[in-house]
């Protein structure tokens, strides 16, 4: 532990509670967030705004943990209307299914430890699998690269009634991370988002913070690119300079 470091998980609760106030992603004034130390583990739990609010309260965690203690993400999205988990599970492998990225690929689903084959890709396929339960999705299996892996999530947060995503897909074979490799990966979901026109946003990505620039044709249209790029997992900050048209950019 360094000399700076907390010298109590305690000590961690109130300074990350600290972090969280002072973030403009995260607003605990209508998303209260539980923050505890439980048998020396970093508990969160609650309900946040969005995948901003969820993805920039584990990286601030994680920060503020340094390795030195489990954290235990219990955070969930606010979704506008809770689903059934097959329902959930039913959007997802619809996604999943129809997306050329992932035509070749087995698709499973699992329930109560079983799983049962949605569609067979044959031997030597890469397999992903969705276990759906009270509303959080945990993918499984092999994916072909990086971009796979995080746009199989970013997929997954596009479904209806989503709370929260585990993506334990492994890439096989392993590949480096790069800003460039974030980068590619937030550019295909934008374009890959048929609620807005992708070729009105630029990315600039570095030290895992993106950049998105570009004009919105309307607030709601700017906030859906915006979570696009935090749907990316990797991601450890968006700067949103995205500008609605008709005005200057941010």
């Amino acid at each position: 532990m360094s000399d700076d470091a907390p010298a109590h998980i305690d000590e961690v609760v109130e300074s990350l509670r600290a972090a969280f106030e002072r973030d403009h992603w995260i607003n605990l004034h209508r998303f209260p967030v539980e923050l505890r130390n439980e048998d020396g583990r970093l508990v969160m739990a609650g309900t946040v705004e969005n995948v901003a609010a969820k993805r920039r309260a584990r990286v601030l965690a994680e920060q503020m943990v340094d390795g030195h203690w489990p954290i235990d993400d219990r955070l969930r999205r606010e979704v506008v209307e809770k689903q059934g988990d097959r329902q959930i599970r039913d959007d997802v492998v619809e996604r999943l299914s129809t997306e050329s990225m992932f035509l070749e690929y087995t698709l499973g689903a699992q329930t109560a430890g079983k799983v049962e084959t949605i569609r067979d890709a044959g031997p030597g396929s890469y397999e992903i699998i969705i276990n759906v339960d009270d509303g959080a999705v945990m993918l499984t299996g092999s994916v072909a690269s990086l971009s796979h892996r995080r746009f199989a999530e970013a997929l997954t947060w596009w479904a209806y009634g989503c709370e929260s995503v585990e993506n334990l897909l492994a890439v096989m074979p392993e590949e480096e991370d790069s800003d460039h490799e974030i980068n590619d990966a937030a550019r295909l979901v934008l374009e890959k988002d048929h609620t807005l026109d992708a070729d009105q946003f630029y990315l600039k990505t570095s030290a895992r913070t993106v950049e998105i620039q570009g004009f919105a044709a309307t607030d709601m249209i700017k906030k859906y690119a915006v979570l696009d790029v935090w749907s990316i997992p990797g991601v450890l900050d968006v700067i949103d300079r995205v500008a609605i048209q008709g005005s200057e950019p941010a």
